[in-house]
């Protein structure tokens, strides 16, 4: 389950907002809890690395008063948790724009002005996350059905690596973390029962996007986290992009 991470330079404001999050937990009857709450972005990072196999929901204030800034905390929480869930509370709107600028994918920005709209919206932000979160874990623990031949076999979807055509008409062959499996099928077809993280990148190939290790642009060639090799087109290249995987 998700844990709360507050970073606020202001002591004051900081136990304000501990006090808020704490109090809308027990009023939504949300079983989270507040595990750190610092005025130092080193202690976030800290620990972050001690703790990789979690996800948290991160409220941060964008100026901490130190060389670096609640931005770069962020593209700092980025390289630990890529979804975990960060929320900017500030009093500086005119900042919101750098959110934006270094793509640290926030999942929203609350201003300080008005206790009563931080106290609701914090709210919002713990019953947006908590749900986001659950829904992400039932997708995760969804299956495709595939037959085989002599057996129909359940593949969760975060064991998928790629789907790829074969030498053969209408035979397809699903990569997997365990190994790899041929079917008969249609590419198109696979691809409206998969979720929206998977990805053609070819029209050989159906990628997960979450497993993707790196990317060389120059000979459009995608790698797997197994060291496997997937194609992309110049057709496919800039939806890629879009989706900011590259």
């Amino acid at each position: 389950m998700l844990d709360i991470i507050l970073c606020e330079d202001n002591i004051i404001q900081k136990k304000k907002i501990e006090i808020i999050i704490k109090n809308e937990l027990l009023n939504l009857g949300l079983d989270l809890k507040l595990v750190l709450s610092t005025d130092n972005a080193k202690d976030v990072v800290n620990y972050l690395g001690n703790n990789l196999e979690k996800n948290f929901i991160y409220f941060l204030d964008i100026d901490l008063g130190t060389k670096s800034n609640g931005v770069d905390l962020a593209k700092e929480i980025r390289n630990y948790d890529s979804r975990g869930y960060i929320i900017f509370i500030t009093s500086h709107a005119e900042l919101s724009f750098l959110t934006f600028k270094y793509k640290v994918q926030a999942f929203d920005y609350i201003l300080k002005f008005d206790e009563k709209v931080l106290k609701s919206r914090i709210a919002e932000c713990l019953i947006g996350a908590v749900k986001d979160y659950k829904n992400i874990i039932i997708r995760e623990r969804q299956t495709i059905s595939i037959n085989l031949g002599n057996r129909i076999e359940n593949f969760q979807f975060n064991e998928i690596l790629f789907f790829e055509t074969t030498e053969i008409d209408h035979k397809l062959r699903i990569h997997t973390i365990e190994g790899h499996y041929e079917f008969y099928g249609k590419i198109k077809d696979i691809a409206t029962k998969l979720p929206s993280y998977f990805y053609k990148s070819h029209r050989s190939y159906i990628i997960n996007t979450t497993k993707i290790k790196s990317f060389d642009k120059k000979n459009k060639t995608i790698y797997m986290i197994n060291d496997e090799q997937c194609s992309i087109s110049i057709l496919y290249l800039k939806g890629l992009i879009k989706k900011g995987l590259t």
